[in-house]
């Protein structure tokens, strides 16, 4: 289950950019199509490196319930670590080099881990240093990815161009999972991330293709880089719609940190899945993910991205209740989690389309990456925060106490969304639109 803030898809108004089909629209740019290819090799290599990470730590290291959270932990340090300095460093660099760098930091990461496998020399905190490198990498790919597509597609098919991201995403999801479970009985786990580097080292010769619009370098010294920072966090607070989005996704991932870090144990140990069903597992909810992703445009321009945002994440605990269930009822632990899995599938792709744009049309332009940043070192960070904790309360008590913890952190956001005066809009006041 993967949980937290988007920007993804449009209200179908005039400064939007009217009306249906903006989705086909973005696909006839063959710089779009490139970036969207290269997004598809990005989003098999994450999906087979998601699936084999925890079946190497918990299957062939065996791993303690506390060190596959530290993993989980290391997965997800990146923002917290560099989030600040990198969107200040993504707006002086050119967009495009820095997707190339880290697509390249990607597939040395990957390939580090068969290798040290086949010399023998595998070791857990390999595991944590390999998370960690792809963890700040993903730091830098997010942020340059945020900011160049306004340069490719423009701000008002930000949200087309996210859609379809989107559906193409939870597509492979529904394959590359199971596809990487199948292959378990005789390919080891750590031999498959032979196959992410190969499918990073692709995603390069595609973005080399890519050649944005203004996509340009700006220099400047140390204490510019501390102003630049600062512009950035203030950019972000004095905006109601950023507040709201950063600080209701920022709970909801410290509940699902502590979901994502401990269901892999409770499911592959505790229940003996075998590695093929607990990748099945993940491509039940990727199917839900794709059928969110072709309604969710639609249910956006009926209902308003503002109010579809308030259901959607208050509906996100509720999809969650399938994995602590699994604990109280073991015989169907399953059928539970198939569930949960299915139903958040669902909420999140739903809740990201619904605030698909909305960062992008209240931010400045010149602020895009150091906005992007902000928002990521607030959300993104409070998930390793949630898998520690997670990890601490599974070895203290049991992986269901954990489980249960983090649906209960899940539910918090609605308080927030039902104290929030934004309660009132059902869309974007044209006012709050920023060039």
């Amino acid at each position: 289950m993967v949980t937290g803030t988007g920007e993804r898809s449009r209200a179908g108004s005039v400064r939007d950019g009217g009306g249906g089909g903006g989705e086909a629209e973005v696909l006839r740019d063959p710089r779009f199509r490139r970036l969207w290819a290269a997004n598809g090799m990005r989003d098999s290599a994450a999906e087979v490196a998601g699936f084999s990470l925890p079946v190497t730590a918990v299957v062939v290291l065996h791993a303690t319930a506390l060190e596959a959270a530290l993993v989980a932990v290391f997965a997800r340090l990146g923002y917290l670590l560099v989030g600040l300095p990198a969107g200040a460093w993504v707006d002086r660099w050119r967009k495009r080099t820095v997707l190339l760098a880290a697509d390249a930091a990607y597939a040395s990461a990957f390939a580090s881990v068969p290798v040290a496998y086949a010399l023998g020399v595998l070791t857990v905190p390999q595991l944590f240093a390999v998370a960690l490198a792809v963890s700040v990498a993903g730091v830098f790919f997010d942020v340059a990815h945020t900011s160049v597509l306004p340069l490719l597609v423009s701000k008002r098919r930000v949200a087309d161009a996210n859609a379809r991201l989107q559906t193409s995403e939870n597509a492979i999801r529904t394959v590359s999972p199971t596809a990487a479970g199948v292959l378990t009985p005789t390919v080891p786990a750590p031999l498959l991330y032979g196959l992410a580097a190969v499918l990073h080292l692709l995603s390069c010769l595609l973005v080399r293709g890519v050649r944005p619009d203004a996509d340009i370098a700006v220099f400047g010294g140390p204490r510019r880089l501390r102003h630049e920072i600062a512009e950035g966090v203030r950019v972000t607070a004095r905006r109601p719609v950023l507040r709201l989005l950063i600080s209701q996704a920022a709970l909801n991932n410290l509940g699902a940190g502590a979901i994502l870090a401990v269901l892999p144990v409770f499911l592959l140990r505790d229940l003996g899945l075998a590695p093929w069903l607990y990748g099945a597992l993940s491509t039940a909810g990727a199917v839900a993910g794709v059928l969110s992703s072709l309604v969710g445009p639609r249910l956006r321009r009926r209902f308003g991205e503002i109010r579809m945002v308030f259901v959607f994440s208050a509906l996100a605990p509720v999809a969650a209740l399938g994995a602590p269930l699994a604990g109280l009822l073991p015989g169907a632990a399953v059928p539970l989690v198939a569930t949960a899995q299915v139903l958040i599938g669902f909420v999140v792709v739903g809740r990201t389309i619904a605030a698909a744009g909305l960062r992008a049309r209240v931010t400045p332009t010149r602020y895009l990456g150091r906005v992007a940043a902000a928002a990521g070192v607030v959300t993104q960070g409070t998930t390793p925060l949630g898998a520690l904790l997670g990890g601490l309360l599974a070895a203290s008590w049991s992986p269901p106490t954990a489980l249960w913890a983090g649906v209960a952190l899940m539910a918090v956001p609605a308080v927030l969304l039902a104290r929030s005066p934004l309660r009132g809009y059902r869309t974007l006041p044209a006012a709050w639109e920023e060039d």
